[in-house]
Formats: structure tokens, C-alpha cells, sequence
């Protein structure tokens, strides 16, 4: 009968070796994807365990939420149609409640949201011609609505900095 179908607990190479030579001897020669890999055959038991970082799960939304509403806004100006482009600035305003996390906690773009909602709920005359009744009017509620998200639901947190780079949830 082969090995792997016989009912005897199944045994490799790190079954044998003692584990403080797995962790100070092996784990430091292996990369993030290795590690976990070699963590996963080892004993239940003799697995180590990395927490998330404090904060991490904040950080991470926050840098999830960025890049989608980042992605919008360039396809937005990118876009040439007006059709196109009144649909994206609206979908964008549909978009922004989705991300608490990111008006709760930079100043910043709460700021610079805020502005914006402000000149679409009042937009100037001359850019009122652009765009069609039904976007000007369905965009100012959009921006009325989210204004008032802001003021009830989505208090000002604090800041939370973002590293931009080589991000990781774990410490090592």
C-alpha cells in the first residue's frame, strides 16, 4: 500500500529535525512565500505565529480605497466623450461613501473633497452648460447627500500615514 494512502500519520524531513534548527538556522535563508510555506508543513503545534501590525488593517483599506478612487478620477480626466466623462464624475460621487476610511483620516482629501462637493452643489454658471440637466441635478444631491455624510457619519479620526512602498501587514 503507498504512503500517502496508508492510515500512519505522514512523516517528511522537518519532522525530523529539531524545531530551533527549523527557525534560527532555515527560516531566515527563505523568503515571505517560502516561510509560510515551510510553516504550513510543520506540526500544528511548532508553527509560528506573526500577528498583523497594529494599524495594518486601517492602512491597508486606506491604501485599497485610494487606488480605486485614484483609478476613477484619472480615467475621468483621461476621458474626452462628455457623456462619458459626466458618467465617471458620477460614478465617483457614487463611489466615495464606500471609503469612510479615507475622509476619516487625511486631512487632506477631506479637504479637498469637501471643496469639490461645495463647487458641484453650487457649479458656476459658464461649466453648467456643459453637462446635461439630469447630471447637474443628480450630482448635486450626490454632493448634498455626501456633504451631510460627512458632517453626521464620518467624523475626522485622526491621521493615519500610509508607507508607500514595500507595504507589509506583518512585522518580521
Amino acid at each position: 500500500m503507498p504512503v500517502y494512502l496508508s492510515s500512519s500519520p505522514c512523516t517528511h524531513l522537518l519532522d525530523e529535525l529539531p524545531t530551533d534548527i527549523i527557525y534560527y538556522e532555515i527560516f531566515p535563508y527563505l523568503d515571505y512565500a517560502s516561510r509560510v510555506t515551510a510553516n504550513l508543513l510543520l506540526h500544528p503545534g511548532d508553527r509560528l505565529r506573526t500577528p498583523l501590525r497594529k494599524g495594518a488593517l486601517k492602512e491597508f483599506s486606506m491604501k485599497f480605497s485610494g487606488s480605486i478612487v485614484k483609478t476613477l478620477i484619472l480615467k475621468q480626466n483621461t476621458t474626452i466623450n462628455p457623456i462619458a466623462r459626466n458618467r465617471l464624475t458620477l460614478k465617483i460621487w457614487r463611489t466615495m461613501p464606500m471609503f469612510p476610511e479615507l475622509v476619516q483620516h487625511c486631512a487632506k482629501f477631506r479637504r479637498v473633497v469637501t471643496e469639490k462637493a461645495a463647487d458641484f452643489i453650487n457649479p458656476n454658471p459658464d461649466d453648467a452648460t456643459k453637462v446635461s440637466s439630469y447630471t447637474l441635478k443628480t450630482l448635486k444631491g450626490l454632493c448634498e447627500h455626501y456633504l451631510l455624510l460627512l458632517e453626521t457619519c464620518y467624523p475626522y479620526a485622526g491621521e493615519v500615514a500610509i508607507p508607500w512602498g514595500d507595504w507589509t501587514a506583518v512585522n518580521y
